[in-house]
């Protein structure tokens, strides 16, 4: 059944869409008069789409195989949330909201999908502000520098940020010492930051498994 092997493959599907994504960036940012029509808003605005469908994908996916698996699950995703089940502090005012029908599988798949979306979107949105800051004090990127940062870190979610920000400055030293010993004293920094996306997406978990 097609939807099996959908559901079996889905991490490398969302690999490849990711990857056809950054490729859209490299080619704005490298090659923009190849894609003139598309702006950086517009590839905002596309990422924020493709991770938001990417939640409301698997939050479907994880219903749909729920409701037609075993009795167990079929009871779990009809069913409240127990108040035995603890909450952590700063979600208690869900708990009301769970305790109807189908309370369970609303905790389970923000447990398991979206926590890590919004965390995403905080976290990259609070640095895309601290790099909007910093532009605006002190320079170091382009006019859509941090533009482009928020989309790459929207693009590599959670938790590949984590890979991508110290990544990508760290690439950055690398290519200021290479352009420095050939003479040139100014390197854009988003390039790296692009390079670091790219390498985030297909290893980021690799990367974090090996440091923690």
């Amino acid at each position: 059944m097609i939807l099996n092997f959908i559901f079996s493959h889905l991490n490398l599907f969302i690999l490849f869409l990711w990857i056809l994504f950054l490729i859209l960036v490299c080619v704005r940012y490298f090659h923009p008069e190849w894609v003139r029509n598309i702006s950086y808003n517009k590839i905002l605005l596309l990422s924020i789409f493709l991770s938001l469908s990417y939640g409301l994908f698997v939050t479907w996916g994880q219903y749909y195989v729920w409701a037609h698996g075993s009795d167990i699950t079929k009871f779990l995703v009809h069913s409240p949330l127990s108040s035995v089940v603890p909450l952590p502090s700063y979600l208690e005012w869900l708990r009301p909201l769970l305790s109807y029908k189908g309370g369970y599988f609303t905790f389970y798949v923000l447990g398991r999908t979206w926590l890590y979306v919004f965390i995403s979107y905080f976290i990259s949105f609070v640095l895309y502000l601290i790099f909007r800051l910093w532009m605006n004090k002190r320079g170091g990127f382009n006019q859509d520098g941090p533009k482009l940062l928020l989309i790459l870190m929207i693009s590599t979610g959670w938790p590949g940020v984590l890979v991508l920000i110290p990544l990508g400055f760290v690439i950055s030293i690398i290519l200021f010492g290479l352009y420095y010993f050939k003479g040139q004293k100014t390197v854009e920094v988003e390039p790296a930051f692009i390079i670091a996306s790219i390498i985030s997406v297909v290893f980021g978990h690799l990367i974090l498994n090996f440091f923690i």
